[in-house]
């Protein structure tokens, strides 16, 4: 009887703390992946995105509507068409996106033009009898996403490939002018996937909202419906898949409404415990049969230690990790705390194992925030020699591109994360260059310590923040203004001040936008806060939460932007997250 009085508490803490660790861990396995399917969804969207920019950009091109609106009764007219709706769709398949197949548009009288990119030709003349045909004609001229299917080229070469499409509406008569179609290869949406890491037997893939498999890292999957109905927004649920157990995670992507999901076997998720637990068992019966012959003589031996395994068992599952049971002799109580040491082992590698997810979806936010600098620049620049050309047409306009040519060389050429401030100045430098030929009366002056020239800061951090002063703060004040840049240290951190006396704005307004700045929220009102924000969100996610953006101003008294950054001599020094915040 006292034996079994030391034995069951043993018995029942062993149970319920196998019991336990195996639904915690399953809750945080849940927990995580999801979180990383949601940003691997934020990640399908900004490439749908993308997709819907460029069909609508080529709806919208000048010449394709002129082409599609008017009546083209002589062959001239009818090859003048030809040519600039053959232009348009090429221009889709030169651009960097390399993914397209081919693109298409079909008129209703039956005409197709067509111009491939890494694929050949499909043959859509029987584009009447298909479904896709009047779904784009049913959207009104939205855009419509078709999922994977295997086309068949004229050459007959067979490829994967998802598809969007788009009514050209002519606005006038109301009724469309013809639908443009674009065949996409898999290889964007196996980019976004292949960075992340898992157990051999998980799964990731995409699915839609009929349950058809869009993407799988296994091609013959693909265009299969998936077993399992996935009805909610988000949800994780354990089924039976393909023979075993699984645990199936997923999301749903806001806009293009594809579900997101990954697939782990439950045996990957609890690979070791049972071993350790039949071990555990095993040894508690043996210690049963010994205890009940010697239990007067090993009731000394045996209490001390139980209660130090037990208040061992207490702190990991507090998460102390870093405990280790040391056995002084190698009987039963000797190969249990080899098995409790193993199991601790093993709890320490599956939490280093979440850790790393974590890791991957910071860098992936980081990526998804800096990703989102460029484009506002490029387009303000492009912009200006557009006006520029309009206003004067003339020689000017050359030297301009030229000065723009230089900045996308500088800017494909830079791949790393951090750069020398006295590089980002040079993009300054060629930027301002750029705007005085469009500001005749812009002034630019910079004053920066030497020892700040030679840091490393985040790249395009400066050159947004001039871009916004020019465009919003100075070109309401007929083309005159002055820019100030001020650099210097401060301690073990670098101040950069980016001043103008332009329109500036009201401290309400400044304090608000500051307040944003400092949520995690992506929903901001306009273009040039979602500027700041990128920046301010780089700068904290790198150096820490004490770095980043202050923004001040008064209405008709400029405006101040500053930024705050670590000193970095070495390209090589560690950001926030190896610091631990």
């Amino acid at each position: 009887m006292y034996a079994l009085m030391i034995l069951l508490p043993m018995l029942v803490v062993t149970f319920l703390g196998f019991q336990t660790y195996n639904s915690n861990m399953k809750k945080k396995a849940s927990a995580f992946s999801l979180e990383l399917l949601t940003q691997l969804g934020k990640n399908v969207d900004n490439y749908y995105h993308e997709l819907e920019r460029i069909s609508t950009t080529f709806s919208m091109d000048a010449g394709v509507e002129e082409a599609l609106m008017t009546e083209k009764d002589s062959p001239s007219e009818r090859y003048t068409e030809k040519k600039i709706i053959d232009q348009a769709l090429m221009n889709i398949v030169l651009i960097p996106f390399q993914d397209v197949l081919g693109t298409y548009l079909i008129k209703p009288n039956g005409d197709i033009f067509s111009r491939y990119g890494s694929g050949q030709q499909v043959d859509y003349n029987g584009f009447r009898q298909e479904t896709w045909y009047e779904e784009a004609l049913m959207a009104g001229g939205k855009g419509v996403l078709l999922s994977t299917a295997r086309t068949k080229s004229i050459e007959g070469r067979e490829e994967l490939a998802f598809s969007f499409l788009r009514s050209v509406i002519d606005v006038d008569k109301n009724q469309s002018a013809g639908v443009f179609r674009m065949d996409i290869n898999l290889n964007g949406l196996k980019e976004i996937f292949e960075n992340v890491r898992g157990g051999t037997g998980q799964e990731l893939l995409i699915v839609d909202s009929q349950g058809r498999i869009i993407y799988d890292r296994d091609e013959s999957k693909i265009t299969h419906i998936f077993p399992i109905a996935l009805d909610m927004e988000s949800d994780s649920v354990e089924e039976r898949i393909e023979g075993q157990e699984a645990m199936i995670n997923y999301v749903t992507a806001p806009y293009s409404g594809w579900k997101i999901a990954n697939v782990i076997p439950i045996r990957e998720l609890t690979q070791g415990i049972e071993i350790i637990r039949n071990i555990l068992w095993t040894l508690t019966g043996v210690a049963v049969l010994l205890s009940i012959a010697l239990s007067l003589f090993l009731t000394r031996r045996l209490l001390y230690p139980l209660k130090k395994m037990q208040s061992l068992m207490y702190k990991v599952e507090n998460g102390d990790y870093s405990v280790q049971f040391k056995a002084h002799s190698n009987d039963e109580i000797g190969k249990l705390a080899g098995s409790f040491n193993h199991m601790v082992k093993k709890v320490n590698e599956l939490v280093r194992h979440v850790f790393v997810i974590r890791i991957l979806k910071r860098e992936a936010d980081f990526k998804v925030l800096q990703s989102k600098i460029n484009p506002h620049f490029l387009y303000n620049t492009l912009e200006s020699i557009s006006m520029k050309a309009e206003v004067d047409n003339n020689y000017e306009v050359a030297d301009m591109i030229s000065r723009l040519g230089r900045l996308f060389r500088m800017t494909i050429n830079h791949d790393r994360e951090l750069i020398l401030f006295a590089k980002e100045m040079e993009y300054v430098e060629n930027y301002v260059q750029l705007q005085k030929i469009r500001f005749k009366g812009l002034v630019f002056d910079v004053e920066i310590a030497p020892e700040v020239m030679t840091s490393f800061i985040l790249p395009w951090t400066i050159q947004p923040l001039v871009e916004n002063a020019i465009i919003h703060g100075l070109s309401p004040l007929n083309h005159e203004g002055r820019i100030i840049i001020e650099g210097r240290l401060e301690g073990d951190d670098i101040v950069i001040r980016i001043k103008d006396n332009g329109i500036g704005l009201d401290e309400k307004k400044a304090r608000d936008i500051q307040a944003q700045l400092l949520t995690d929220t992506d929903k901001l009102e306009d273009e040039i806060h979602i500027g700041l924000k990128n920046i301010s969100d780089r700068i904290r996610y790198y150096f820490g939460d004490r770095y980043g953006l202050t923004l001040s101003g008064k209405k008709g008294q400029g405006t101040t932007v500053e930024l705050r950054m670590k000193n970095l001599k070495e390209e090589g020094e560690l950001r926030a997250e190896d610091h631990g915040h």
